[in-house]
This record gives C-alpha cells, structure tokens and sequence, in this order.
C-alpha cells in the first residue's frame, strides 16, 4: 500500500522504517519535535530522501499538505504525536483512514502525557493501542489492537518509553499486513467497556516534589519524571548557596515511619550504598542519583555528610532575604 506518515517522535521514525519493507511510503509530514523526544525533523528529512519519500515540515494542516496529499493519493496514513486534532477533511483522504498508536488503554487515559499520569496515579497496567482516527475527536475511533504493559512500583517512564519503541512498529505492522490481505479495514476489536477519562498535559514545573506527600506519591513522580523527561526536583542550601536538585532515581525504604522530622528532612546518608533517606509527609525516600542543576549526576549518600540540611528551601523567604540585603 501506499503509506503516508504523518506525526514527530521515534515511535513514528522507526514505524517508518519498518512498513517501508512491504509498503511504500510516499510522503512524511512532520513538525518541530518536543524536547524529549530522540527524532526531530531534520531526522525525518533524512529519512524521507532516503525512501525516496515527500517532505513537508508544517505545524499545522493546510491547503499546502492536502494538495500533496491529493497528488500522491496515499492508501492509508500513520499518525503518532501530530499537533492538533485532525478534521474530517484530512481523514475523509485516505481510503483505509488514518490509523494512530496511543499510549493508553482507551477509551481511558485519553489526551496528553498519558504514561506518566499512569506511573503518577500508581496504576497496575496500561496499553498500546492502535485506532482509526475520528475526526475531530481526541484518542477516538475504532480500536485495532492493543498490547499491555504491567507496571510494578520500580517501572519508570524510560521502561515504558523502551516497551513503546520496540513495540509500536510491529503493532502497525501487523495491522496493515491484515488490511493489505483483506483488502478492508480491520475489524473491531471489542473489548472490556471501561470508564472514559482524558489526561492532560504536564509541564516541567509539575514536577517539582512536594515533601509533604508521602514516600509512595514521591516514588511514583519522580518515576514519572526520570529521562527522557526533565527530571524531579526539589530546593536545598548547600554551604549558603541555594541548589536546585534533579531527583533521576529513589528507591522507596518504608511507607510509614514512627519516627519524628520535618518532611524533606536528611535523615541518613549511607556511604555504602551511596543512597541518600528523606522524611516524607508519609514513609521514608531513598534518592539513589542525583543531580545539581548543570553539574554532574551523583549518589548522594557518598557526597553528603550532615543530617542538618534539608529540601524544601523556602524560596519567596530567600528572595525577601536576598531584597534586604542588596537594599542595606
């Protein structure tokens, strides 16, 4: 079939490349790509000279793009990441639809970062899905495929980001070898009804780690937050000077204590393990790495010392300080 690929990241690089052994692909429409992601647009230029392939870079779907479209009369589009919600007039092109891989187990965890809300919410399992697109409408459509992931209490984002590459390519290309042999579109899937949701973006200052909850809620931010994302973090003084800390990995040591401290409190620094105890809202947090802001990551537990310093730095109280001070 004649395949257009339409969307940013590597989950859409490497689906190229993979349908491009049974299929041509004839255009690749992309945008400018988010920080976290491996492939940006000059990857994907490269990638559609080589396959010999259209290439437009537009934030946006114009008369431009669907003029190309008209012109290479592609079968069938693959969409991953786009930017906005595709209409009718784009999908009505395509005589098998515009198929696209969610991570999330639809009809719930619909919209925006959706494998960290899951890690967040301490969910058991989510799941690739591949769908038809609706126009106009957010993660809906027929559903075609799905493959779960379970998540235990160590899965990080990076795991799931792992399981996605590997699997999103195959996924599609096992659908479009049944659409290619059945000359249809592929039946749908039924599956266990669940209660529709939709998640929402989240921007690197959600991140910022709040003490005051407990270990477990921590655990699962900083999870959710660990590379390819911006990280965790949270505020210390180290010698007078005022650190932003990058929290990449923490290991949960009790979800409750009977012991007494202020929450973001060092309560021990193990040089053997190079692990670092906190004092939550609730339970006790390891930090295993971690990273003052442009420095290098280290274990914190063979670097600090002191039991007397703590996160949580008040920083509307450092700043009035700061104020007084430059004012003498």
């Amino acid at each position: 079939m004649k395949v257009l690929i339409i969307g940013r990241s590597e989950y859409l690089y490497d689906t190229a490349i993979a349908l491009s052994n049974d299929h041509v692909i004839c255009g690749i429409v992309t945008a400018k790509a988010s920080p976290e992601f491996d492939k940006n647009e000059n990857d994907f230029r490269k990638l559609a000279k080589k396959l010999g392939s259209r290439f437009i870079f537009k934030n946006k779907i114009d008369n431009k793009i669907l003029g190309v479209i008209d012109a290479l009369k592609p079968d069938i589009a693959i969409s991953i990441n786009w930017v906005s919600i595709l209409n009718k007039e784009m999908t009505d092109r395509f005589r098998y639809g515009i198929l696209n891989a969610h991570f999330g187990d639809l009809p719930s965890y619909k919209g925006n970062a959706v494998i960290n809300w899951a890690l967040i919410n301490r969910a058991k399992s989510i799941s690739l899905t591949i769908h038809t697109m609706k126009p106009g409408i957010i993660d809906d459509g027929k559903i075609l495929m799905k493959l779960p992931i379970a998540i235990s209490n160590n899965t990080t984002i990076s795991d799931i980001v792992e399981f996605c590459r590997k699997n999103i390519p195959l996924m599609f290309v096992k659908v479009l070898k049944i659409i290619s042999k059945k000359k249809s579109e592929v039946p749908k899937v039924r599956f266990k009804a669940k209660d529709p949701f939709r998640c929402y973006p989240r921007l690197p200052e959600y991140s910022k780690i709040d003490w005051n909850r407990s270990a477990e809620d921590i655990h699962a931010l900083v999870r959710a937050s660990a590379k390819p994302y911006s990280g965790a973090y949270s505020y210390m003084k180290i010698n007078g000077i005022i650190k932003k800390v990058y929290v990449w990995e923490t290991v949960l040591q009790s979800s409750k204590t009977k012991d007494k401290a202020v929450p973001g409190h060092i309560i021990k620094n193990d040089s053997q393990t190079g692990i670092s105890s906190i004092f939550t809202g609730e339970g006790i947090i390891g930090l295993k790495s971690v990273q003052y802001d442009g420095e290098e990551i280290f274990k914190p537990g063979k670097k600090w010392k002191s039991i007397r310093i703590h996160f949580g730095i008040d920083l509307e109280a450092e700043i009035i300080s700061l104020y007084k001070t430059l004012r003498k």
